[in-house]
C-alpha cells in the first residue's frame, strides 16, 4: 500500500486512514493484550579464553525499540564459555551482543551461532542460517567506523560538503568490498543504509554543535537540509536498524521544533493532532510515516505517559499497522500501565529491596553502593525529588534556577530535594551549589556510587530525575521530570496530598 500526497489535507488524512483501516487487525492499545511475537530466532555461542577478561560473566543481547533501554536479555556464560538466547525479532532486525559484536542481523526463524575469542576479538566465527550476512557485517565493520572527524568550527555548508565527500568515498569503498567478497543482497541493503544513516546523523548533529561554539546564525537552512528526502527513503520496512531510532528522533525534532540550531523560546510546538497530520504527509513510504508517528509517541512513553495514545487511540489504531511498530508500542503501553497500577513491584526490584528480603539481614544497603536506597531509608515520610546531574552538563545547569524555585515552593512541606553529583571536580560541585543557593541533600558520589546509580536506574543521559512517594516507592523516573515543567510541580503536589 502506498500513500500519495494530495493537495487537500483532509483528503490525505481520510485516504490514508481508510486504506490502513482495511488492514488493521489489532485491538485498541487500551485493551492491553499481549502482542503476537511471531516466530522465534535462536542466538547461541561460545567464548574462548575467558581468562583474558575474567570479570566478564554474562552476555547482554539488546534489540532496539521505542523504550529507553531496548528489549534486553542477559545470558550467563557457563563454565564451558557458552551462552544462549531465544528472541522474537518479528522482522529482519539489528541487535547488539555485548561484549561480542555491536551490530548483528537476525530474522524470525533464524539461527546464529557465534564463536568469539577474547584473545582475538576482531575475528568472530559465525554459523547457522544467519551466518553469511553477519560474517560480512563483522568484516565490513572492521574497516568502516562511520565517523566524521571534521571540525565543528567549519561554516555550515563547508561542513556538509566535507561530509558529502566522505560519503562518496565510503560508497566507493563499500562497492569494492562488495565485489571482493561477493556479498549477499541482505548485507548490501544493510551496508548501503548504514553508511547513509551515519551521514544523516552527523548532519543533524552539526548545526547545534557549530552554533554553541560560534554563535553564527544559520542562514543556509534550505541548502543544508537537502538530504531530508533521502532520509524519508532510507528508513523503510525491509529491515529495522538501530540507527533508525536515533536518526528518526532527530528528524522528528527538526520537523516539530524548526531548523534553528537552538529553538527560539517563542517557537510554538506542534500539537499532537498537527504532529500526526505532519507525519502522514510523507509520500510513497507509508512505513516511514508510521515509524515517525511511533517515534513521536515514544517520547511520551519514555516519560511513562500514555495520555497521547489514549486521547488519539482510534486514529492511531488505523495509522499504525506495521507489526513491529504496533507490537513495540503495545509493549511499552502495557509496561507503563502495569507500573502505574503497582509501582512498588518495579521500585522494590530496582532499589534492591527484593534482594534484602531473599538473602536476609546479612545484606545491608551500607554494604553496597546503593546510595539512593540509603537516602530514601533515612528520610521516611518525605516525598523525595532526586536530581542526577554534573557540573559539566549544560542542560543540568540550565535547570538549576528552576530547581531552586521549586525547592523554595515546597520548603514548608514534607518534600526533600536530593542532588546526586556524578561528575566534575569537588570544587566545581561546591561552586555550583553555592552559586544557585540550592538547599536540600547534596552528595558528591564516588566512582562506584555513580556507576551504580547510572546502571540501576538506566540513566542513559543527564539530567535524570527520580520521584519517590512518602512510603519510599519510586513512582516516576526519567529525563522528563524537569523542575521547569509545571507537570513536575503538579506531580509532587499530588504526592504531598496523599
Amino acid at each position: 500500500m502506498k500513500s500519495r500526497l494530495f493537495l487537500i489535507p483532509f483528503m490525505l488524512v481520510v485516504g490514508i486512514a481508510c486504506n490502513q483501516e482495511k488492514t488493521t487487525k489489532y485491538p485498541p492499545f487500551s485493551a492491553q493484550q499481549e502482542p503476537d511475537r511471531g516466530e522465534a530466532a535462536i542466538v547461541r555461542g561460545k567464548i574462548r579464553n575467558l581468562q583474558v577478561y575474567p570479570h566478564v560473566k554474562e552476555v547482554t543481547l539488546t534489540l532496539p525499540d521505542f523504550s529507553v533501554t531496548g528489549e534486553v536479555q542477559v545470558s550467563p556464560i557457563d563454565s564451558r564459555g557458552e551462552f544462549s538466547f531465544t528472541i522474537y525479532p518479528m522482522v529482519p532486525r539489528e541487535l547488539s551482543l555485548t561484549p561480542i559484536e555491536d551490530r548483528l542481523m537476525i530474522a524470525p526463524g533464524d539461527t546464529l551461532y557465534i564463536e568469539h575469542d577474547f584473545s582475538d576479538i576482531t575475528n568472530s566465527q559465525f554459523s547457522g542460517s544467519a551466518a553469511e550476512v553477519n560474517r560480512q557485517i563483522a568484516q565490513f565493520r572492521n574497516r568502516y567506523l562511520g565517523r566524521f572527524n571534521f571540525s565543528y568550527d567549519l561554516p555550515y555548508l563547508e561542513y556538509k560538503e566535507a561530509c558529502d565527500k566522505q560519503l562518496e568515498e565510503t560508497v566507493e569503498k563499500l562497492s569494492l568490498f562488495q565485489k571482493e567478497g561477493n556479498t549477499s543482497e541482505l548485507f548490501n541493503r544493510w551496508a548501503e543504509k548504514q553508511i547513509r544513516l551515519d551521514y544523516y546523523r552527523e548532519l543533524f548533529i552539526f548545526p547545534y554543535q557549530h552554533f554553541i561554539r560560534t554563535q553564527q546564525e544559520f542562514t543556509e537552512k534550505e541548502a543544508y537540509y537537502t538530504f531530508l528526502p533521502e532520509v524519508e527513503k532510507t528508513i523503510d520496512e525491509t529491515m529495522i536498524l538501530s540507527s533508525y531510532f536515533d536518526v528518526m528522533n532527530r528528524y522528528i525534532l527538526l520537523k516539530r521544533m524548526g531548523s534553528d540550531p537552538v529553538p527560539k523560546e517563542s517557537k510554538v510546538v506542534l500539537s499532537i493532532a498537527e504532529t500526526l497530520k505532519l507525519f502522514q504527509e510523507v509520500p510513497d513510504n507509508p512505513f516511514f510515516s508510521q515509524f515517525a508517528i511511533a517515534t513521536h509517541l515514544g517520547f511520551s512513553t519514555k516519560a511513562n505517559n500514555t495520555q497521547e495514545i489514549e486521547e488519539n487511540e482510534e486514529q492511531l489504531n488505523r495509522l499504525i499497522t506495521h507489526p513491529f511498530l504496533r507490537t513495540s508500542l503495545q509493549k511499552e503501553y502495557n509496561r507503563i500501565k502495569a507500573y502505574k497500577v503497582n509501582p512498588t513491584i518495579y521500585s522494590d526490584a530496582v532499589m534492591g529491596r527484593n534482594l534484602l528480603e531473599k538473602q536476609g539481614t546479612s545484606v545491608h544497603p551500607q554494604d553496597s553502593f546503593n546510595i539512593v536506597k540509603r537516602v530514601v531509608d533515612q528520610n521516611p515520610g518525605e516525598v523525595l525529588y532526586v536530581d542526577i546531574w554534573a557540573p559539566w552538563c549544560g542542560p543540568c545547569i540550565r535547570q538549576m534556577p528552576d530547581s531552586k524555585k521549586l525547592s523554595d515552593y515546597f520548603s514548608d512541606q514534607p518534600v526533600t530535594f536530593v542532588y546526586l553529583n556524578i561528575g566534575g571536580t569537588y570544587q566545581q560541585w561546591k561552586e555550583t551549589i553555592n552559586k544557585y543557593e540550592l538547599s536540600g541533600i547534596h552528595l558528591f558520589l564516588t566512582d562506584k556510587e555513580w556507576q551504580d546509580v547510572v546502571k540501576r536506574f538506566n540513566a542513559k543521559g543527564i539530567p535524570y530525575y527520580l520521584l519517590f512517594n512518602k512510603g519510599g516507592v519510586m513512582v516516576d523516573f526519567g529525563n522528563h521530570l524537569l523542575p521547569s515543567l509545571p507537570e513536575t510541580k503538579a506531580a509532587i503536589e499530588k504526592l504531598v496530598e496523599q
